[in-house]
């Protein structure tokens, strides 16, 4: 219930904007991290959206043995290296909550989604990014935070750039 009131607060700027970009564009991705708290032992969400080319390779349903075991791979990367893409601060812990493929007509897309687990306080502390490390065609990433009653956004290109979570 928590992930869901989160990430329906941080949909609705983007709702707006989606409907200002009708196509989606190879190597940007959308990134969303909520949490309802930063002190005590936090929990919260991460949602990801990227367009599946800059994960996977290509943007076609996998038919054949070697795309599906191409799509396989890269998904099964991005739940087992996805601490390294959006890092967190020490003590927090990312599990998979869903990772699918989304496909619209001529365009698919990578959902993921991950449920998170804090052990102390994240006041004060900063998340960074390594998405082009993993995954090097994911060249800009969108980034919203809602963290107790701190929303910012942020856009990183080329991993540069970090959240600080407010005190």
């Amino acid at each position: 219930m928590l992930r869901v009131a989160l990430l329906s607060l941080l949909a609705l700027p983007l709702c707006s904007q989606q409907r200002s970009h009708k196509a989606h564009e190879h190597g940007h991705a959308k990134l969303n991290i909520a949490f309802e708290t930063t002190t005590g032992a936090p929990v919260g969400s991460v949602e990801l959206e990227s367009p599946a080319e800059s994960i996977i390779g290509f943007e076609y349903a996998a038919k054949t043995p070697a795309d599906k075991a191409k799509q396989e791979k890269a998904l099964a990367t991005l739940k087992a290296r996805f601490g390294e893409m959006v890092v967190l601060p020490v003590g927090c812990k990312m599990t998979p909550a869903k990772v699918e493929v989304h496909l619209d007509g001529q365009h698919a897309e990578v959902h993921a989604e991950f449920n998170v687990r804090c052990a102390g306080p994240i006041a004060g502390k900063s998340i960074s990014f390594g998405f082009s490390k993993v995954f090097p065609k994911i060249d800009e990433v969108e980034v919203q935070l809602l963290a107790g009653s701190q929303q910012a956004k942020l856009e990183v290109q080329k991993d540069k750039g970090s959240l600080q979570i407010a005190k």
